[in-house]
């Protein structure tokens, strides 16, 4: 079941995370599927292959909580653009759950951590914190991140 969890990361109080695996032979629970799709929708990258260039934009990504090609396919081009970028990360097409200090014991961020940094990083509008509460967000999922999630303070306007 994916959940809403507080961190203390430099620039992020609370991460969303996935309980269980998403991955190819992993139990992929449909709200930890859910969760996984929604923060690659948020991210917004672009999949590559050599022969074409970009081909596959995570914005496209279906968000149903089955994993399947496609979210196969974005997690590996998730690692891919990340890992380009100099972000360590364990390229295995695996997305697991992280710790409360979010990282692996030889001292890299876990994928659903840098998940939630690339939206926090790609989305200037609150769409991270509030996704919780969002009506865009899928029910299953917003039933899952509500239990511990603080609903933050609408941005004031100017």
């Amino acid at each position: 079941m994916a959940y809403t969890m507080k961190i203390n990361l430099t620039g992020m109080q609370q991460v969303y995370n996935v309980s269980y695996p998403v991955g190819l032979g992993m139990p992929n629970n449909r709200d930890d599927v859910l969760l996984v799709q929604t923060l690659m929708k948020l991210a917004n990258f672009t999949r590559f292959t050599p022969a074409l260039g970009p081909v596959e934009n995570s914005a496209s990504i279906k968000i149903d909580g089955y994993f399947g090609p496609q979210t196969k396919r974005m997690i590996k081009a998730f690692e891919d653009y990340y890992i380009g970028l100099g972000k360590l990360m364990v390229s295995d097409g695996i997305v697991e759950s992280a710790p409360r200090d979010g990282y692996t014991h030889s001292g890299v961020l876990y994928k659903i951590i840098h998940l939630n940094r690339a939206v926090q990083e790609q989305r200037s509008d609150a769409s991270l914190k509030f996704l919780p509460f969002s009506s865009d967000t899928h029910p299953i999922l917003r039933a899952s991140l509500i239990k511990n999630a603080e609903k933050p303070e609408p941005p004031r306007p100017f």
